[in-house]
């Protein structure tokens, strides 16, 4: 916050009704003018006025300056009954008051826990300001990093290992990364797809929602518009929206490999771009499958989204049109996740090789926790109009039905709240994207005015939501897991400063979430009724030793009803996949028949094309899989572990009610999996308050998280590119003769070991800047550069060590790294001395040595 914001406040106030919106910063001044300028209109109530000057003093306050603002009383503007309503300190003056900020929190018992709230409430309305923002450790960045954004540090240790670990991987091989929100998921995965890109092809980045869509394509645009100034104009969503010519045209775009990378729904991805991707896999054109929010495959994918699983039959495809030396590379990110979605993830995407793991996890250091317990409604609606009104803004107000968003916005608006908008189940497109517009002032990349503080969603609101300051989360609800709990508190504090989760339950919010804790799952019965009778039984014939399925069939006592039966075939053919009963892939194009007339080619092709979208080859894996008791227990024991996870994920949410230990404990318990663990965060909740501040004093973690230090994911070995020179053994000593064979055939020798697979380059003769020359060259290989020393100690992979021109001996770690027997190919002087054996060269100590010049022969 500027220090002059409470002077512009002031100027506002004695201006109006005149605005000058130009001469305003952004931030909650800004919203405080776009509030008054809405009061004329009815687009803003006077309770909206009153909490974002209450915001304004708290962070004029919280920085040094504690005057009282004087607010005319005029017609229009708040009154003073109002201003107190609102929680300010109120002094009347004439025809004015003087106001002055009172910070608040929700209620603690003792006196000790209601200073350390207060605290935390105090670093929230600071934000950016505050002495608490989140500071990552920024390590230096690979060549690769810059040489595609321009970027000299990445965010954190957890970016940098899982950017190398992506930016690495061959072909068809799966990875599972689990990076924390804010450690930049994003480029990573986008790094490795336009360097594996470089030269044509496209990359398909799987998102839940059209808003996620909408706003990944806004990013996607801005961060390639560093290199291409074209990004800006293109189209990269595939979305409903869409007019179908520009549709036509990415489908064109990915065919011939000139899309680059493609963001699409699940749904968009198995039926409108099913045929040109399988085209773009064929031609060798498909590089990677990227799961955005990778955790929803196991939490929608089971239920209401039967897509989210049936993208690995996709997947399963491309890889078979592709080949294995050409196979897409699939990516699975998420910045949470559970042991039940892990498993789910390895069921579906990893065969046929096993999947590398790339875990940074760590719980979010900026939410402070407080939960509230209510006898009935009434006391939690007032409770929570409270904090509404008192809490900082940005907010988003949770609840737990359609209903309920649209009684808590005329709720608020009846009481003088009238910024405020709704996302559920019921919004479409378009009204989405004007909540969150409205709520972020921003429209694509562009400033738009804001027109909401608040917004009032279900769990429908909160994925493709990446406003940054967002201060405020409340819960006026029981959510049905702690899954969806930690995701929706997650919805603040994405700028890294502090932020608020605010839970406020009854008791009768227990049956509604579990309730919604139920999900859909087809019983076995009518799973092999369906499967036997209405799929398997009805099948067309085709060549081949696969069964072609049609997902929109159905036994003939059901009703009527394609999008509900086609949800329920998949469901029952992504659990037989689980189960180990099936593999499932879509349909391979019909062959042109031996003197086939072109045009009824044509046709049938179109045809196949038309029906494809509904159409699934099965092979069958397990001999018993038509057995119907021995289905009847393979679905049983998917449907099981579904049910067990959903009621243990709603257990655990009640559990953090009970306020009886910490929540970093039971959250970083629940986000652990098979040793990986979560380290814990806590900047406050229930439990530690009671202890009142924490230990180190005001504004500190009660607990602070280590920071993750995860290993590079490397992959199957290579043939190293001079294997020919050392069969025997795993390193190969280079040496130069003189200074001008180093300069004249060092640097295009490692360029062709770069273009050869070889990554990793280091040692005192090579800086960052030849590395990075290194990389210009080395098409889209990816080179890294061992900055620190440590990587040659850290990874098995070959490594290139270059030492300085003038060395008489070499670097004890490298040459412990050649007597360890770990690959590395060794650059020195001709003269230089074995470490073990004062006295004698290496090229007389080593077993296979060979000069620069020689060695460039052999590419």
């Amino acid at each position: 916050m500027s220090m002059d914001e409470w002077g512009q406040t002031r100027r506002l106030f004695e201006a109006w009704p005149a605005t000058d919106t130009d001469t305003v910063q952004a931030g909650t001044v800004r919203r405080l003018s776009d509030a008054l300028a809405g009061l004329r209109s009815g687009a803003s109530g006077w309770r909206d006025i009153v909490t974002l000057t209450h915001q304004i003093l708290l962070q004029a306050h919280a920085l040094g300056n504690s005057d009282r603002l004087p607010v005319p009383l005029r017609r229009g503007l708040p009154t003073l009954e109002q201003w107190r309503m609102g929680g300010l300190d109120v002094l009347p003056d004439g025809e004015r008051v003087l106001l002055r900020g009172v910070m608040w929190a929700p209620v603690e018992k003792s006196a000790a826990a209601r200073e350390a709230a207060l605290d935390q409430v105090h670093h929230a309305v600071l934000g950016a300001d505050s002495s608490m923002r989140r500071a990552l450790d920024h390590t230096p960045a690979d060549p690769f990093w810059t040489h595609v954004w321009d970027y000299r540090h990445y965010l954190s240790r957890g970016q940098q290992q899982a950017a190398r670990s992506l930016a690495m991987m061959p072909p068809g091989e799966t990875a599972i990364v689990c990076l924390p929100t804010g450690h930049g998921k994003t480029p990573v995965a986008l790094a490795a797809c336009l360097l594996a890109g470089a030269h044509g092809g496209v990359s398909v980045l799987v998102v839940p929602t059209v808003v996620l869509a909408i706003d990944m394509e806004r990013r996607i645009r801005s961060l390639l518009s560093r290199r291409d100034p074209d990004a800006a104009r293109r189209r990269y969503a595939y979305v409903g929206s869409l007019d179908a010519a520009a549709k036509q045209q990415i489908r064109d775009d990915i065919i011939s490999g000139r899309q680059g990378v493609v963001v699409a729904s699940p749904e968009a991805v198995t039926m409108g771009l099913q045929a040109a991707l399988l085209e773009a896999a064929n031609a060798g054109h498909l590089h990677y499958l990227i799961l955005d929010e990778a955790h929803l495959v196991e939490q929608w994918g089971n239920d209401f989204r039967t897509a989210f699983q049936s993208l690995a039959a996709q997947r399963r495809s491309w890889i078979s049109a592709a080949g294995l030396r050409r196979a897409p590379r699939t990516i699975a990110m998420s910045a949470t996740l559970t042991q039940q979605q892990v498993n789910t993830l390895e069921s579906l995407f990893v065969r046929p090789r096993q999947a590398k793991m790339v875990w940074a996890s760590e719980l979010r250091q900026e939410p402070a926790y407080f939960i509230d317990s209510f006898t009935d409604e009434g006391e939690r609606a007032e409770a929570v109009l409270k904090a509404v009104t008192r809490l900082p803004k940005p907010m988003a107000l949770y609840v737990a039905r359609r209903e309920d968003a649209k009684s808590w916005q005329e709720r608020l608006r009846q009481a003088g709240m009238h910024r405020v908008g709704t996302v559920h189940g019921d919004s479409n497109e378009e009204e989405r994207r004007a909540a969150l517009s409205g709520w972020a002032g921003r429209q694509d990349d562009t400033s738009v005015p804001t027109r909401f503080d608040v917004i009032v969603g279900t769990s429908a609101f909160g994925l493709g939501v990446d406003l940054g300051d967002v201060r405020t989360v409340i819960h006026a609800c029981l959510p049905e897991t702690v899954d969806r709990y930690y995701q929706e508190v997650g919805r603040g504090g994405r700028d890294g400063s502090p932020s608020l989760a605010y839970l406020a339950t009854t008791a009768s919010d227990r049956t509604i979430a579990r309730n919604l804790n139920r999900q859909s799952l087809i019983s076995a019965p009518i799973a092999w009724e369906r499967w036997w009778e209405g799929m398997f039984m009805q099948r067309p014939t085709i060549e081949g030793t696969s069964y072609r399925l049609n997902l929109t069939h159905r036994p003939a006592r059901l009703p009527e009803g394609f999008k509900r039966h086609r949800a329920w075939n998949e469901q029952i053919l992504n659990f037989m996949v689980r189960a180990g009963l099936i593999e499932i892939m879509p349909p391979e194009p019909p062959r042109r028949a031996q003197g086939e007339d072109g045009d009824a080619w044509k046709r049938r092709l179109a045809t196949f094309y038309d029906e494809a979208p509904d159409l699934i080859d099965v092979d069958l894996k397990d001999g018993q899989t038509n057995d119907p008791d021995y289905f009847a227990a393979a679905i049983n024991r998917v449907r099981q572990d579904i049910k067990d996870a959903q009621r243990s994920a709603l257990e655990r949410m009640e559990q953090l009610l009970l306020r009886q230990r910490c929540l970093a404990d039971d959250l970083a318990q629940y986000y652990t999996v098979r040793g990986y663990f979560t380290m814990p965060a806590c900047r406050g909740c229930p439990s530690c308050r009671r202890q009142g501040l924490p230990p180190a004093g005001p504004g500190k973690l009660y607990r602070t998280p280590l920071s993750p230090d995860p290993d590079i994911a490397e992959w199957t070995d290579k043939k190293a590119p001079l294997h020919r020179l050392h069969p025997y053994g795993a390193s190969l000593c280079l040496y130069w003769r003189g200074e001008e064979e180093r300069r004249e055939e060092l640097k295009s020798l490692l360029v062709r070991l770069a273009r050869a697979g070889v990554s990793y380059f280091g040692g005192p003769g090579l800086d960052a800047d030849q590395a990075f020359q290194i990389q210009e060259e080395a098409g889209t290989a990816a080179v890294i550069f061992d900055h620190t020393g440590d990587l040659v100690h850290e990874v098995h992979g070959l490594m290139a060590w270059v030492e300085k021109e003038d060395a008489t001996t070499v670097d004890a770690d490298a040459w412990m790294r050649l007597s360890d027997g770990e690959p590395i190919y060794l650059f020195h002087p001709e003269k230089a001395e074995d470490p073990d054996r004062p006295g004698r060269l290496i090229l007389d100590s080593h077993a296979t040595t060979i000069s620069l010049q020689n060695a460039r022969k052999e590419f």
